[in-house]
């Protein structure tokens, strides 16, 4: 799609060395830097136009939290996550650009933007390794075949972690994954199983979008118990004048523990952080009460999805 666009052409580095802002911005990736950095833009008042496939909003997969994203951020900046983009070329002219022709409600449209940015996912940074010259099995990227657990390529001495395998490309998980294949490298060829840490993601919108634990596509074939908040009418959230968006809180129906969570929501960060380490402790949305609450903080929006996850544990 991007073929003989040149210059026009952007990825998310480009963005950092500009020294005068481009009028208008057509990002493709609905995804954690699109998001960013194409909502950082539109408040720097450059027209932003983001594309996407499928209806993805981020890595949240909860469709009422996804759609709680959509409406939001939508207000900010022009956001079509199913999009259908017909035709991507350069154009000439007195204001030449990039032109994209799409589908928009039925109608289509044909725009024109200074630049197009990629924003479609990181590419495994094994190009220079010459695993081209070794035996391994490789996937369709070209990245051998490993065992998430141990980080071991086939029965081989090599171990991908980080960047190479980019599978959660995110620095926590980068270091966690560096010591599991550093230390089966060392101790080769006794090689073990990883202690890893709760998934955490956060994504620096505002408000910002973040995950924990399981995500609701992994927790939906358990039936999970669905505690809810919206921020909207939040009192600290409020004070603050960023009452907007909600959270998820997933728990098991049998025991209580908590699964895992979704969220676009003012101090995301803290609550996402908050619930990572309720879910390494393996703890129960009860016993997760029982712990202090100050007031008025953001976090009481937190215990009100916790008290509907708990209401809806006693009423089964």
């Amino acid at each position: 799609m991007f073929d003989g666009l040149g210059e026009r052409l952007l990825v998310s580095d480009a963005a950092f060395s500009w020294k005068t802002l481009p009028r208008s911005l057509a990002v493709f990736g609905p995804g954690i830097i699109g998001l960013e950095l194409g909502q950082a833009l539109a408040r720097l008042g450059v027209h932003v136009r983001v594309f996407g496939v499928d209806g993805s909003v981020g890595p949240l997969t909860d469709p009422e939290v996804r759609d709680e994203a959509l409406r939001v951020i939508g207000q900010e900046l022009s956001l079509l996550p199913d999009a259908h983009v017909q035709g991507v070329r350069i154009v000439d002219g007195p204001q030449p650009g990039v032109e994209v022709r799409h589908i928009d409600d039925g109608q289509a449209v044909q725009e024109t933007f200074d630049y197009v940015l990629a924003a479609t996912g990181r590419v495994p940074n094994i190009d220079q390794l010459g695993l081209e010259h070794t035996s391994l099995d490789r996937d369709r990227r070209g990245v051998p075949r490993y065992d998430p657990a141990t980080l071991q390529c086939g029965d081989s001495a090599i171990f991908i972690a980080g960047d190479a395998n980019a599978d959660v490309p995110l620095l926590h998980e980068a270091a966690d994954e560096g010591a599991i294949a550093g230390g089966n490298a060392g101790r080769f060829p006794t090689v073990a199983a990883g202690v890893r840490r709760s998934p955490l993601a956060v994504m620096f919108t505002d408000p910002q979008i973040a995950m924990v634990g399981v995500s609701w596509k992994q927790a939906e074939a358990q039936h999970p118990i669905v505690g809810r908040v919206s921020f909207e009418d939040q009192g600290r959230s409020r004070m603050m004048a960023q009452n907007k968006g909600c959270l998820h809180v997933y728990a098991d129906r049998e025991s209580g523990r908590l699964l895992g969570a979704e969220m676009i929501a003012p101090a995301g960060e803290h609550l996402a952080h908050l619930l990572a380490w309720v879910h390494q402790l393996g703890l129960t949305i009860p016993q997760v009460l029982a712990l202090p609450f100050y007031h008025p903080v953001i976090e009481e929006g937190l215990r009100t999805a916790l008290r509907d996850a708990a209401a809806q544990l006693a009423a089964r």
